[in-house]
């Protein structure tokens, strides 16, 4: 099934008509005039989710939100129950058409005044997987530091170096957008998931209810296996990995499974159930419900899905990433030599 949200996007993207953009010196406005079937609202939150504007929308009436000043910078435009991230500036923007809130993908939106944003929008990386797409702008792109940022939130792509590139473009004193100020942290959580860079520390709880730290695993190289009981595929990888790990056992390796579950009883029935040689935790965090909403353990080592394994050295650098099977063998005689 497809979300609201994502029939929004698609029909936006689809009727976007690019026109010169009427400077308002008083701030952002929107105004319009939409064929609608019932009232709705329309809302513009910053990316906090805090309100910037709003108005209530009438059947085949024109409407218009307050004049208001604001960051140039991603913002979130509802529509009733549909929303879209769209770069606004203090730019009097336009919006005219049909919009039918119960078929979404019925309605024909067409935007006047948002002309950065679309020019965002011829950057942003044809690739729509976040682990392989990246992020270059031509020497001929010119772009204001805003821009930027919002390019880079847009794209929200997991390689390190693009985002990098794109923060270096972005001088100390003109970090001051929500989006930049993600970019900052992205990058900082990035540079910890590239092959080389020291492993984000963590404590988790062992089947003794004792409080165990990666850096207690110093001096050894770990297999770092995030798993849940619940995961059908991670049960199926964990016995993989129980073949390798008795070929390769000694006192340099330590395999460490850390499990997701939301529930520690169902944690400790699969231990007793796979009954692994290797030291098991327990992240009581759990696994979010949403990849919009991911835990700490999630976003310090970037993974949305399970089973997720990383191989480190014995100084706590990552040596590979979201590696199975064979590649997780490979890994360990890489680190040995």
């Amino acid at each position: 099934m497809i979300s609201t949200k994502k029939l929004f996007i698609l029909f936006f993207s689809s009727f976007l008509c690019a026109t010169t953009s009427s400077w308002c010196k008083d701030g952002l406005q929107i105004k319009g005039k939409l064929r609608i079937l019932k009232p709705t609202t329309l809302q513009v939150n910053d990316l906090n989710g805090t309100l910037i504007l709003s108005c209530e929308l009438q059947p085949n009436k024109e409407f218009a939100t307050e004049q208001k000043l604001i960051q140039p910078d991603i913002y979130t435009l509802r529509i009733g129950k549909t929303e879209e991230k769209i770069y606004f500036e203090n730019h009097e923007v336009n919006i005219i058409g049909y919009y039918d809130e119960t078929n979404p993908e019925q309605s024909s939106l067409s935007f006047k005044g948002i002309d950065s944003f679309l020019t965002l929008q011829e950057y942003l990386p044809a690739d729509k997987d976040p682990d392989t797409a990246t992020v270059s702008l031509p020497a001929n792109a010119q772009l204001s530091p805003n821009m930027v940022s919002a390019l880079a939130y847009l794209a929200n792509v997991n390689d390190y170096y693009s985002n990098k590139k794109l923060l270096d473009m972005i001088s100390d004193d003109e970090r001051n957008s929500l989006s930049a100020r993600w970019l900052v942290e992205r990058v900082k959580i990035l540079s910890h998931q590239i092959i080389g860079a020291e492993c984000p520390d963590f404590t988790f709880t062992n089947v003794n209810d004792q409080k165990v730290n990666l850096k207690d695993f110093r001096g050894k190289i770990v297999v770092l296996d995030f798993c849940a009981s619940w995961c059908g595929p991670c049960r199926k990888e964990m016995r993989s990995m129980l073949k390798i790990y008795n070929e390769l056992k000694a006192d340099d390796l330590e395999f460490i499974s850390v499990s997701l579950d939301d529930s520690q009883a169902k944690w400790k029935k699969m231990l007793d159930e796979e009954k692994l040689p290797w030291v098991m935790l327990w992240d009581k965090t759990g696994f979010p419900k949403s990849n919009e909403a991911p835990s700490a353990i999630q976003t310090a080592y970037g993974f949305y899905t399970i089973p997720f394994l990383v191989v480190i050295d014995k100084e706590g650098k990552l040596i590979a990433r979201n590696v199975r099977g064979e590649q997780v063998r490979e890994a360990i005689l890489k680190a040995r030599n």
